[in-house]
């Protein structure tokens, strides 16, 4: 099941400098081919899907269809009522929006200050505050939504809520995680390592594992521990203790905004378990018993790496280790997080195979970076980012000669480190820096300010982070209300 995305076309505003034919072929030919990744994968997981037996078919439209764009579940609003009562109660501010029916409410971003208005967004205490009285809600609905997702086999509307419940839990954990490096908070960081790491395996033994067909074996599955275990985990005494030390540390005016946030590219589950099944078969043939060293890069994929790890086969889990780097340049860029936000420390890294898992690659400097900070000397080190940005190279060439070469000469660098792994490029395209799209008309009328907030709302609408825009489009009236 994947989500169906269209080719990038050229922007509508090229960037100063232009692209040449041969860099505008090779752009477009990476978009096809990773059109064409896409459509084969969907193909082989549905009928994995409906060949197992482990989950119900769905009952109209196909499994591709059940996915959002940008990331999460979602059902036919004519539907709706096949979700349980505890998944209905559970997602309490879930959206409606062209016939369908989102697992994913405004809640899941909150926490984020770029899902405001200018100058609207609560100080970084009280957005996090919000995660804070919201984490008791999962031990309470664990068990409601894990039992009727165990049953063999799972219905389908029940499957879907639960692994939406494991994603939302896997949102404020990685959320708080952020807090905790921003803050320098190492004792809460180990904890929130620990509880992150069990999640992303719960997540991708329900949603990945489950079904996999013997031809593609992978980590273990037990559903009928999931309630059990989802709820102790939910319930861990030092999950509350750990976000009240933060909350307390993110009070006050003085907090940067950076301090607390949400929003994740590489929240997308389906592009993580693209890499389980296309990337990792490769690594591991490549670098047979090598251990490895898998770092997420946290400002867009923080929980690619404990999810990934949970969905390899059997006997491969004990391999790996796990941690997280902060590398990301172009935020600081968009000035979306400061210079003085945390940053990579060293890593030991001698004699393991290193992967870093981002979100997106345009440039590669973030992967630059993290190569210097790696010590010792590694086995090998790869880049396997979950999707590709094919839209920057359009709008904003000069970014790219900025570092002294040629447009043609950075793309072929970069294809030849995406490729590294299996040979073949991610399965999606980046949703950042994307075609933008016509501003959304207002209609007359309304005082200067609230014509600002217009303005400003018709900019992310109409810009070119396709992610923000979706997002914005999606809860609209909570973005202009809040």
């Amino acid at each position: 099941m994947i989500a169906r995305a269209a080719v990038p076309t050229a922007p509508t505003e090229p960037g100063p400098a232009g692209l040449e034919l041969p860099a505008r072929r090779r752009l477009f030919g990476w978009s096809r081919e990773m059109a064409a990744q896409r459509r084969e994968l969907e193909r082989g997981w549905t009928a994995a899907l409906q060949a197992g037996g482990a989950i119900s078919p769905p009952p109209s439209a196909a499994p591709a269809q059940y996915l959002a764009d940008g990331g999460g579940f979602r059902v036919p609003a004519a539907l709706e009522d096949q979700l349980s009562a505890a998944a209905r109660e559970f997602f309490d501010d879930r959206v409606v929006r062209e016939g369908w029916v989102y697992l994913r409410g405004f809640g899941y971003y909150a926490a984020d200050a770029q899902m405001y208005l200018p100058g609207r967004a609560p100080a970084p205490g009280r957005r996090f505050a919000a995660i804070q009285r919201r984490w008791p809600r999962y031990a309470a609905f664990a068990r409601p939504l894990a039992e009727p997702a165990a049953r063999e086999p799972a219905g389908w509307y029940a499957w879907l809520a639960w692994l939406a419940f494991l994603e939302s839990a896997v949102q404020d954990v990685c959320t708080a995680r952020w807090s905790a490096a921003v803050l320098g908070h190492g004792g809460a960081a180990g904890v929130l390592d620990e509880v992150l790491e069990r999640l992303g395996s719960l997540l991708a033994e329900a949603a990945w594992n489950r079904w996999q067909p013997d031809s593609c074996p992978a980590g273990p599955c037990d559903p009928a521990t999931w309630a059990e275990r989802a709820a102790a985990l939910t319930a861990d005494a030092r999950i509350p203790e750990v976000l009240c030390e933060l909350a307390r540390a993110l009070q006050g005016p003085e907090g940067a905004a950076d301090a607390v946030r949400a929003v994740r590219e590489g929240d997308v589950l389906w592009q993580i378990a693209a890499v389980a099944q296309t990337r990792w078969p490769a690594l591991a043939a490549a670098h047979p018993g090598a251990p490895v060293l898998l770092v997420s890069e946290a400002f867009g994929a923080m929980a690619a790496g404990p999810v990934l790890a949970g969905m390899l086969p059997a006997g491969q889990r004990g391999r790996v280790r796990l941690a997280l780097a902060r590398g990301s340049v172009h935020e600081e860029e968009m000035a979306r997080v400061s210079g003085t936000a945390w940053r990579t420390g060293r890593l030991e890294a001698d004699g393991q195979v290193v992967v870093h898992l981002d979100d997106s690659v345009f440039t590669g400097r973030t992967h630059a970076g993290l190569r210097r900070a790696l010590t010792g000397v590694p086995a090998a080190v790869y880049l396997v980012p979950l999707t590709l940005d094919v839209g920057t190279p359009f709008n904003h060439p000069e970014e790219i000669t900025a570092l002294g070469r040629s447009v043609g000469e950075h793309l072929a660098g970069l294809e030849a480190a995406v490729r590294a792994v299996g040979g073949a490029l991610p399965h999606a395209p980046s949703l950042w820096a994307r075609r933008k799209t016509p501003a959304p008309a207002h209609g007359a009328g309304g005082g200067p300010a609230d014509q600002l907030r217009k303005e400003a709302f018709a900019r992310v609408a109409g810009g070119s982070d396709r992610l923000l825009a979706l997002l914005w489009d999606r809860y609209a009236p909570e973005v202009r209300d809040a």
